[in-house]
C-alpha cells in the first residue's frame, strides 16, 4: 500500500514538471503584451499603458468671428441690464466718548524681602577609630618553581602537539572567500560552469508561433530602398543564427518596402516553451559543475603548497 502511494506521488510530480511552461509575447502599434501559462493556467500577465489622447488645442483668435451686439441672428435676447439701485452712504463710526472713566493702573507688585541667613551644613566627622579596617592579606600558597629546562621542554612538545593537531579547513568552508584572489578563482570556476547548463538550457528551447511583419519606410525613396536591402540581410542572417542555436519555428517573417509611406511599421508575435524540469536540471548543472571545478582547484592548490614546502625544507645533515 505504501508503495503504490509513493509511485503514484512521483508519477504526479513527473506529470507536473514535465508540463511545459508557454511564455507569448506580442508587439504592434505602439503595444506589447506578455503573458505566461501553466498547465493552461495564466499566470501572469502585463501590458502597456493605451497611449494618452491628443491634447484638444484651443481655437486661434483669428478663427472667432465677433458680432456686435444685435447682429447674430443665432445669439439668444438678453435683456439690457437694470440700473443700480442707489445706496445709502454707511454711517460714520461712532468714536467713543471721551468723558469715560480711566482704568485704574495696577499697583507694581512690592518685591519681597530676600532672606540673606543661609544655614549652616553640619559636618560629620568620623574619627580614625571609625574607619573601615584594612583587609587583612592572606597567605599565598607557595607554588614550587619550575627549572628553566623543564618549561622550555614542556614549551615544545606543546607546539608540536598544536602542529599536529592543526589541519585544513573543510572544502565548504575553503568556498568563502578571504582574498582577492579567491574571488577571481570563484569567478572563473562559476563561468566555467555555466557554459555547459545555458548550452543544456537553450537545446530546450522551443520557439513557436514566431510572426514578424515590418514596412520600411522613409520620407524619401531611395533611402527607403537602402534601408530595405539593409534590414533583409540583417534580418535573415539573424534568423539563420536563431534556428541553428534554438527549436526555431515560424509562421510568418516578412520584410516589405513601403516607398509611400513616411514611418516605418513593425509588428511581431512569439511564443516560448520550457519545462520545469528542464530548469531544475539546468540548476543540478550548474552546481555539481561549478563544485567540481572547485574541488580540483583546491587539490591542484594543495599539490603546488606541498611541493614548495619540499624544495624550501633544509637538507639533512652529514654525519
Amino acid at each position: 500500500m505504501g508503495w503504490t502511494i509513493f509511485l503514484s506521488i512521483v508519477f504526479v510530480l513527473c506529470i507536473l514538471f514535465l508540463l511545459p511552461i508557454r511564455v507569448k509575447a506580442e508587439f504592434g502599434g505602439g503595444k506589447w503584451s506578455v503573458k505566461v501559462y501553466y498547465a493552461f493556467i495564466r499566470v501572469f500577465r502585463k501590458e502597456s499603458a493605451p497611449p494618452p489622447p491628443p491634447p484638444e488645442t484651443p481655437p486661434k483668435p483669428e478663427d472667432i468671428t465677433l458680432f456686435e451686439p444685435g447682429t447674430d441672428p443665432n445669439a439668444p435676447d438678453i435683456p439690457p441690464p437694470e440700473p443700480a439701485a442707489q445706496t445709502e452712504p454707511p454711517a460714520s463710526v461712532t468714536e467713543p466718548a471721551s468723558d469715560a472713566e480711566p482704568k485704574p493702573e495696577p499697583e507694581p507688585e512690592q518685591e519681597k524681602p530676600k532672606d540673606q541667613r543661609k544655614k549652616k551644613r553640619r559636618k560629620h566627622l568620623f574619627s580614625k577609630e571609625d574607619a573601615a579596617p584594612a583587609e587583612e592579606e592572606k597567605p599565598g600558597a607557595e607554588q614550587p618553581a619550575a627549572d628553566a629546562d623543564e618549561q622550555a621542554e614542556e614549551d615544545g612538545t606543546k607546539k608540536k602537539k598544536k602542529e599536529k593537531k592543526k589541519k585544513k579547513p573543510g572544502f565548504f568552508k575553503r568556498i568563502k572567500p578571504h582574498s582577492f584572489s579567491d574571488v577571481i578563482g570563484l569567478i572563473k570556476d562559476g563561468f566555467a560552469a555555466l557554459t555547459p547548463a545555458l548550452r543544456f538550457l537553450f537545446r530546450h528551447f522551443h520557439f513557436r508561433h514566431v510572426k514578424v511583419r515590418a514596412a520600411i519606410a522613409s520620407d524619401d525613396p531611395a533611402n527607403t530602398a537602402t534601408l530595405y536591402g539593409k534590414i533583409c540581410a540583417a534580418a535573415f542572417n539573424l534568423l539563420a543564427q536563431l534556428q541553428r542555436l534554438f527549436d526555431f519555428q515560424t509562421d510568418e517573417f516578412r520584410v516589405l518596402a513601403d516607398f509611400y509611406g513616411e514611418k516605418s511599421d513593425y509588428s511581431g508575435a512569439l511564443e516560448l516553451r520550457v519545462s520545469p524540469a528542464v530548469l531544475i536540471l539546468t540548476v543540478l548543472i550548474l552546481g555539481i559543475k561549478f563544485l567540481w571545478r572547485t574541488f580540483r582547484r583546491f587539490r591542484r592548490e594543495d599539490k603546488e603548497e606541498k611541493r614548495r614546502e619540499k624544495e624550501s625544507a633544509p637538507l639533512p645533515q652529514k654525519a
